[in-house]
């Protein structure tokens, strides 16, 4: 269905809210069988959640829709169903002799309905992992997809069918996903591009409602004096044409040192040709999305190389639309665009460092990525990097695969996002911690002798705490 006012938006979420109100927390058993139901229903349309990705994408392989959207997806279900009753539990915390003998609590609670923006590089995962992370927090959805995926758009509807009461879909272009974006939720979640994600804060601070924005960035790789290069070059490799390098946290840029950069070159050329022998038509790289994308990436490369950059393989005259391989810019200089945004396509620079601390340096001196990928096995540089270097996540001797641990939080940081979601953090980002301080009779004494402001419970408590 295309929604095309936000009056029409407004009645949808007025009738989630009216479901919330009828049933303002859900028990264990109900949250469960509502991460069971889209479990039951994604494993029984995953072919055909992967026959709709290769259409909307004119090519995507079997591989990365299973192993990038429908694995993780259930993995994370499975997880959330072990670990809800924990998560649930009040939390005890401590009132203080000065208190005593009250007791507090911290119980998270729905929130209420939540707004859910999905893009269109992992439709099938992104769309339903924060979904599914708001039912176990006991919330309502409204769940705008992406325009670009609309063979995938019509599975995910049936996957939903039977949970109606519980989650609303909603289709549209970018002025819909405006609208959406306006709506009074209780809490908002945004993945996608950082300049759309402004906009949608902007639009969700109007009435106050809190975000979670899962953006991107530009990624960087550092490669050490000590790193393995055929592993650095084979892991590398692997995370750049995931997906066509359609994913927030690709390999962006490699910064490797003097000492490794003509083997680390060579190598990715070695394994490029090795791996993939018919480059972008090779039937183990995807597409890219569509053509207005493919243009983008093509008028990267041409700049760089206009601007003096080396380009391998070089540019062919003629190819495939929407079909893409590697592509290594070697030596970019900060004027051209593959060093500005990211670039969420298979064009990987390569920028000689001096050292290791002029590759920290450079991360630090630009805008925080939503993750740092670090090959070495240097153990003081480990340290410091996990310490200091400002970034949503990192990963060290792999790239992308920190995503798929269920139990560790995946978030960005600054510009590259703000809010966490995977593991018990996404069940905090979407519940509200409501504290809550239980006084029964025996606290009675307490409040007559502060109401009288006794002089004997004063002197009492000044020589307890002023000490």
């Amino acid at each position: 269905m295309q929604v095309e006012s936000i009056s029409e938006l407004n009645k949808q979420l007025m009738a989630l809210q009216m479901a919330y109100s009828d049933q303002p927390y859900q028990d264990l058993q109900a949250r469960i069988k509502l991460l069971k139901s889209l479990k039951k229903a994604l494993v029984a349309n995953k072919d055909e959640l992967v026959m709709a990705a290769n259409d909307d994408f004119n090519g995507r392989t079997e591989f990365d829709s299973v192993f990038g959207d429908i694995i993780p997806t259930v993995s994370a279900l499975d997880y959330m169903c072990s670990n809800l009753k924990s998560w649930m539990k009040p939390q005890k915390r401590r009132t203080g002799i000065m208190l005593w003998p009250s007791k507090a609590t911290v119980q998270y609670v729905p929130k209420g309905v939540v707004g859910v923006i999905s893009p269109w590089n992992y439709p099938i995962q992104l769309a339903l992992l924060p979904v599914a992370t708001a039912f176990a927090a006991g919330n309502r959805v409204m769940l705008k997809l992406s325009e670009f995926t609309p063979k995938v758009n019509q599975v995910i509807k049936k996957l939903f069918a039977e949970l109606t009461e519980h989650c609303v879909i909603v289709e549209g272009d970018h002025h819909v996903a405006d609208a959406f974006s306006q709506l009074k939720f209780d809490h908002l979640f945004f993945t996608g591009a950082t300049e759309i994600g402004k906009k949608v804060m902007a639009a969700a601070a109007k009435n106050l409602v809190p975000v979670t924005l899962e953006l991107g960035g530009k990624s960087p790789v550092i490669v050490a004096d000590d790193a393995h290069i055929k592993h650095t070059a084979k892991t590398i490799l692997f995370g750049k044409l995931l997906n066509c390098g359609q994913i927030c946290v690709a390999p962006d840029y490699v910064l490797v040192t003097k000492q490794q950069s003509e083997s680390l070159i060579k190598e990715l050329k070695a394994q490029y040709t090795a791996n993939y022998p018919q480059q972008e038509s090779d039937e183990k790289i995807s597409s890219i999305i569509n053509q207005k994308q493919f243009s983008r990436l093509q008028d990267i490369l041409v700049d760089a190389k206009a601007k003096g950059a080396t380009i391998w393989p070089s540019l062919p005259e003629q190819c495939p639309d929407q079909r893409m391989g590697l592509h290594l810019v070697i030596n970019p200089s900060a004027a051209m665009e593959v060093m500005q945004n990211e670039i969420f396509g298979p064009i990987l620079p390569i920028v000689v460092v001096d050292n290791v601390e002029e590759a920290i340096q450079y991360i630090e001196l630009h805008e925080r990525p939503l993750a740092t990928y670090l090959f070495s096995d240097e153990s003081s540089l480990i340290e410091k990097v996990s310490k200091t270097l400002r970034t949503g996540t990192l990963a060290i001797n792999e790239v992308v695969m920190q995503v798929t641990v269920e139990d560790i939080p995946f978030g960005g940081v600054g510009y590259s996002g703000m809010g966490q979601y995977h593991g018990k953090e996404g069940f905090v980002s979407l519940s509200h911690a409501k504290s809550i301080l239980h006084s029964d009779k025996k606290t009675r004494l307490r409040t007559h002798l502060m109401l009288k402001q006794s002089k004997i419970l004063t002197h009492f408590v000044k020589k307890l705490m002023l000490k």
